[in-house]
């Protein structure tokens, strides 16, 4: 029953035309000529709902409209109730399907041409403030009635119905916006943690109300004026810092705070005022509306980065995950070569005399020595069995350093070490060897020490770790340094690209030159 009833064309036209008026009649008991709330919400309506509602919502205004102009026909005329019978929204529906379709005012699904935005919003308004003018015209005036500045009227209309769509349309076009760009369960979340809605409600919002407190607490009509002025400045703020829609937010709060400020009806400081809020809110729409486009580019820079970061960051995995199956099949060769030689030599014993035999041997043992360090440079046994400490500790790097004569040491602190991302520990394993193939280039470095220390800050994991070169000339005499760069086997490309490889995961390189040596310090943080 419900959904036949949803499906019937004639029932959803009716509830748009009842829900548009029952709106329309709230918005009439809180506007009047300097500020036309309901002109907003005539607009807004007209931009957001489809097209094929829009003869509805002229049935819609034209039930408040006609009940006018039935109460007051004997008043002002018939002529006059002729003309009310017009709905004001049928006059602006040309000029809004204009801009929704000719001019693009929705250049994207989710983004506002604000420009087009503020023509529309001018030219309804003038529309509205000449059908305001016809049905004034065409009234009946009662004898001795004075005669009616209309150059007054006109723009008392104009800029009420001005600063009436400003202070709506803006605002709900920036809650649709946001509602589309929004997922649905993320909504609240973002809601609380956005800064403009902080800024809003816990900034703006109370200096408004101080100011309209000042404006409206009887200290003077000089005190009222220089308050209502400076209710222009909290929009220029927020559109600084949040584009149009800051302006949207503050614009909203700020004519409102200026009608609270208004002594009496008809009052010329508070049409002065609105003027300047009108004003200020539409040049700072166009303003912010640039800002806004310069900050979604600044976004989409910022992802853009942080996806080649990411891509980066992959590939680097992905290459040390070659490097971890090529390593493992040198294993699988380097076993089947010896079960092979083993099996060749026991063939040969009786055929070759045992000094020959034993040289044979040993260079069988030589060659699986080779063979051994060429899949441990690749990736370290002890990393695969055992995780990064142990191959910090007692890996490739660790053995070539204290075969050679290199002290090597490395101490760990902290927690949360394996708790990192295998790029991290990737590029932690790597930058050891290819610092330490650094550091031993001027061959005068007699010990190295690494320390570690991993920690947490805002549920981001980090890492720092530091290496110092000790130069010590006498132990530096005794190393082989032949021996050492080559079991290093390091690309031998500098600082500076480690730097880049740091840089992947937002990290960052130090070097600097101590009383005992070189120390080199670097942090990085795991990828969000």
């Amino acid at each position: 029953m419900q959904s036949r009833a949803v499906g019937n064309p004639l029932l959803r036209h009716g509830a748009v035309a009842l829900l548009y008026a029952l709106g329309f009649v709230l918005l009439r008991q809180v506007s009047f000529s300097y500020w036309v709330l309901f002109a907003g919400y005539r607009l807004t309506v007209l931009l957001l709902v489809p097209r094929r509602y829009w003869p509805a919502l002229a049935v819609g205004e034209l039930g408040p409209l006609a009940f006018t102009a039935v109460r007051c026909l004997p008043e002002f005329g018939w002529l006059w109730s002729t003309v009310m019978l017009v709905p004001p929204i049928a006059l602006a529906m040309p000029i809004v399907h204009a801009s929704r379709e000719r001019w693009q005012l929705f250049q994207t699904r989710h983004h506002v041409r604000i420009s087009v935005l503020l023509l529309c919003a001018l030219a309804c308004s003038l529309v509205w403030t000449f059908a305001n003018l016809a049905a004034v015209s065409v009234s009946i005036k009662p004898p001795g009635y004075p005669p009616l500045d209309y150059t007054l009227l006109a723009g008392r209309w104009l800029v009420g119905n001005y600063l009436g769509v400003l202070t709506v349309a803006p605002l709900a076009l920036m809650v649709r916006e946001v509602w589309q760009l929004t997922p649905a369960q993320e909504r609240w979340t973002r809601l609380m943690d956005s800064r403009l809605f902080l800024e809003s409600a816990l900034g703006l919002l109370p200096v408004l109300m101080l100011l309209a407190w000042i404006g409206g607490g009887g200290m003077g009509e000089q005190a009222r004026q220089v308050a209502r002025m400076s209710m222009f400045i909290p929009v220029v703020f927020l559109a600084l810092r949040h584009g149009w829609y800051g302006v949207a937010i503050g614009g909203t709060m700020a004519s409102t705070a200026v009608v609270f400020t208004m002594p009496a009806a008809f009052d010329p400081g508070t049409m002065q005022a609105e003027v300047l809020i009108a004003f200020t809110i539409s040049t700072m729409m166009m303003f912010g509306a640039r800002i806004s486009v310069l900050n979604r580019r600044d976004q989409q820079e910022r992802l853009d980065a942080r996806q080649t970061l990411a891509l980066a960051q992959r590939t680097l995995f992905l290459g040390e995950l070659r490097m971890r199956q090529t390593a493992m099949a040198i294993e699988q060769v380097r076993g089947s070569i010896q079960q092979t030689n083993n099996l060749m030599l026991d063939r040969l014993r009786l055929l070759v005399p045992s000094q020959e035999e034993r040289q044979y041997r040993l260079q069988t043992a030589v060659n699986q020595e080779q063979l051994f360090r060429l899949a441990d440079n690749l990736h370290p046994v002890s990393w695969r069995q055992r995780g990064l400490p142990a191959a910090l500790r007692e890996g490739a790097v660790a053995r070539t350093l204290e075969a050679a004569g290199v002290t090597y040491t490395c101490d760990i602190e902290g927690r949360g070490l394996s708790q990192l991302s295998p790029g991290i520990h990737l590029v932690l394993y790597r930058t050891i060897g290819e610092i330490a193939g650094s550091l031993c280039g001027d061959r005068d470095v007699g010990r190295i020490h690494v320390r570690l220390r991993g920690g947490a800050f805002d549920g981001r994991r980090w890492v720092v770790m530091r290496i110092d070169g000790h130069r010590d000339a006498s132990a530096a005499r005794t190393v082989r340094w032949g021996e050492l760069m080559q079991g290093l086997a390091t690309a031998g490309s500098g600082l500076e690209a480690i730097r880049d490889q740091v840089a992947l995961f937002q990290g960052q390189l130090r070097e600097r030159r101590t009383a005992h040596g070189t120390r080199i310090s670097l942090i990085l943080h795991n990828p969000e």
